[in-house]
């Protein structure tokens, strides 16, 4: 009977944080977080952790994952040494995939359609000042962009049309992390332009560019054969030159004392919030209304609006008609799970009330309390660059 017993610790952690929710991680749960993605080493990330021993555990409690790694002995100051050292050009690669649709709209994520792109995150960043506890993934610190933290994508057969001509050893795909080439499957020359088609079996997953008489004309990640509907890809190098606060495996292959934490930051997106009252014809409202003068009408009309307990949240009325009136927040909000007043002294929730003859002491009063805050589900960006959380009332 074999007594062998090993040691596992934690290698590196990542966790998806959105500020959108009250917890900054997840919906509220009292026995088991339900993410909005799941989490998936990639075969290539499975070859290798095999041959490192690391194995890979959701952790629901920081919406992410946790990477444990087999340790034998220590260095000289203490620190655990990995059994198995790795190689410079070895990466861990999950897939992300979007579970909750809604992170589409509450996250300030792009809103136009780019099925040919998907989301890189990676630890090889250059920002020395970042916490080793909270190791920004995302281009900036400042969390996601969709301008920076997304590349087009591209499976093992790639295409590209180039605008020019094009001789055979002139063209070809590059590996950015290994440095491997492969040369185009085929050219066709055709009036000035060709186009190229490569096959890209062969290449690691990761960062690839197109090279075209020594210029880069395109960059792109492959993703070999991967399965669609791929939110994300997440690229954990595990090279020791890496600056030392994104470094995983020290160059003694040791682990420093406090284990990386990375994490990704989805700003949660800020909308103008727009009531749209619609009045029907038997309304009280409606009936107050008709049964008033044109000029009094206009002070009517001047005098209604959404007054909130927040001194910073305040509503302009829209031009309206006689059946529909509008309202439109004076400054863009960020969508959150959870609405405080920001300037109550109690932390009171927000709220909204809809009030007539404002400003009119004798007169004043509520026409509709705790109006309902915007919906997650449906978020109006047709006017961009300004987006609204439309809320509709009928009376």
């Amino acid at each position: 009977m074999s007594n062998d017993s090993f040691t596992y610790v934690e290698l590196a952690s990542v966790s998806v944080k959105q500020p959108f929710y009250a917890n900054k991680l997840c919906k509220k749960y009292l026995i088991e977080p339900e993410l909005d993605f799941e989490f998936l080493p990639t075969d290539e990330c499975l070859s290798i952790m095999r041959r490192l021993n690391l194995v890979f555990r959701t952790f629901g409690p920081i919406a992410g994952f946790i990477i444990l790694a087999r340790v034998l002995g220590k260095n000289g100051g203490g620190d655990d040494l990995l059994r198995f050292p790795p190689r410079q050009d070895d990466k861990l690669s999950f897939w992300m995939k979007l579970r909750n649709p809604e992170v589409l709209n509450f996250d300030d994520l792009p809103t136009g359609s780019a099925p040919g792109d998907i989301y890189y995150f990676t630890n090889r960043q250059t920002d020395g000042l970042a916490p080793r506890n909270n190791l920004h993934l995302t281009a900036a610190s400042v969390g996601f962009s969709g301008s920076n933290d997304r590349i087009k994508k591209a499976s093992a057969n790639y295409r590209y049309h180039h605008l020019g001509p094009a001789a055979a050893d002139s063209a070809w795909v590059e590996h950015v992390l290994s440095g491997i080439k492969v040369a185009p499957d085929s050219i066709i020359n055709e009036a000035g332009q060709c186009d190229l088609s490569f096959n890209l079996a062969s290449l690691p997953l990761g960062k690839c560019r197109l090279i075209i008489d020594g210029s880069v004309e395109e960059e792109f990640f492959c993703v070999g054969n991967a399965e669609p509907g791929l939110f994300g890809v997440i690229e954990l190098a595990l090279a020791n030159t890496l600056m030392s606060n994104y470094r995983i495996v020290e160059p003694d292959r040791s682990l420093a004392r406090i284990r990386p934490g990375y994490s990704i930051l989805f700003p949660n997106r800020k909308t103008h919030w727009r009531y749209t009252v619609h009045l029907q014809p038997n309304s009280p409202l409606a009936l107050e209304m008709a049964a008033l003068s044109a000029a009094d009408k206009t002070d009517f009309l001047n005098r209604l609006n959404v007054v909130t307990n927040d001194t910073t949240l305040t509503f302009t009325r829209a031009p309206t008609s006689d059946t529909d009136i509008v309202f439109v927040s004076d400054t863009d909000l960020a969508l959150q799970e959870k609405y405080i007043s920001s300037t109550s002294t109690t932390h009171d929730s927000l709220s909204l009330t809809l009030k007539k003859y404002i400003g009119v002491a004798a007169k004043e009063a509520e026409v509709r309390s705790d109006l309902s805050y915007p919906t997650t589900a449906l978020i109006d960006a047709t006017a961009l660059s300004l987006i609204y959380s439309d809320v509709f009332i009928t009376l």
